[in-house]
């Protein structure tokens, strides 16, 4: 493949998954300010998202747009599987613990991704994981410390489910990239929807409540989830993983700006270690692929 088309699709890669980390990063502070319950909020987070969904995969895919949502193989039911339990548990973490706490856990998702990689996709682990590792385990420590006092370890072990799941999501894109997933998140969206109807009540929402939902779930997760669902197809797992950890940042400080929830000390610090130590290894990772682009011939 000549460099000048590597570098476009990773130019790409870097926009959609970045500009769909910006949009998507008030989604934990919407939750909080719509106030619902849990069951309500998976619900319409579910149907106005599989609206969004629908018209996007209609769009991109035209004119074989309804045949692509119907196409389900083996590969979008793995996809629509691990999405319908990732967004249950992140919406369950968020109602049960900080937003800080939840956004820091999940960010541990590509450390799992690489370890995941090697047993799906055969790809060698860096020794650099290993490392990243000890520095990660360091810091959950002290957040999960901090969680057994405050009563959120519930909300915490649910967040370290959806880092495995969103983990397990971004091997499984990687592994079917030629393969467009939006479909399938549209469906897992649906599922979502679907599971949670008999135990919401749709209309207990208030008039400010209904513009948030409305804002989250017909334009941030739709364009956020297409964005980030097409990344991973143009770049490396490392790179996404960076690109990521701008939600760990951005996600909290949306939540202290409006609400004023303040992390605490011990998530604060537990954060900074696992921030830093996945930035290294990120940085790492794409310097030696950079590496190996430089000696692609021209």
């Amino acid at each position: 493949m000549p460099l000048a088309m590597l570098q476009s699709g990773h130019l790409k890669g870097v926009l959609l998954t970045t500009t769909g980390i910006l949009i998507l990063s008030p989604d934990a502070l919407l939750l909080r300010l719509i106030g619902a319950d849990i069951w309500t909020l998976l619900f319409w987070r579910g149907l106005l998202c599989t609206i969004g969904m629908v018209g996007i995969t209609l769009f991109l895919d035209r004119p074989h747009g309804l045949r692509r949502l119907v196409a389900i193989g083996r590969p979008e039911l793995l996809v629509i599987v691990v999405n319908t339990c990732m967004h249950v548990l992140f919406v369950f973490a968020i109602l049960n613990t900080t937003v800080a706490n939840v956004l820091v856990i999940m960010s541990i998702s590509p450390l799992l991704g690489a370890t995941l990689s090697r047993f799906a996709l055969g790809e060698p682990v860096a020794k650099r994981t290993w490392y990243t590792t000890v520095a990660v385990f360091i810091g959950l420590a002290l957040i999960f410390s901090q969680s057994l006092g405050d009563g959120t370890l519930v909300g915490d072990l649910s967040a370290f489910a959806v880092a495995i799941l969103l983990a397990s999501n971004f091997v499984l894109l990687r592994r079917y990239r030629k393969v467009s997933m939006i479909p399938a998140v549209a469906w897992s969206m649906a599922v979502t929807a679907v599971i949670t109807w008999f135990l919401a009540t749709p209309t207990s929402l208030d008039g400010t409540a209904w513009v948030y939902v409305l804002l989250l779930g017909l334009v941030i997760l739709p364009v956020s989830s297409a964005m980030i669902t097409l990344g991973p197809r143009y770049l490396p797992a490392p790179e996404v993983g960076l690109i990521m950890l701008l939600e760990t940042l951005l996600g909290p400080l949306w939540v202290w700006l409006v609400i004023r929830e303040v992390p605490s000390i011990e998530t604060l610090i537990g954060g900074a270690m696992i921030l830093a130590a996945l930035t290294w290894m990120s940085i790492a990772a794409i310097r030696e692929s950079q590496r190996v682009i430089q000696k692609i011939p021209k």
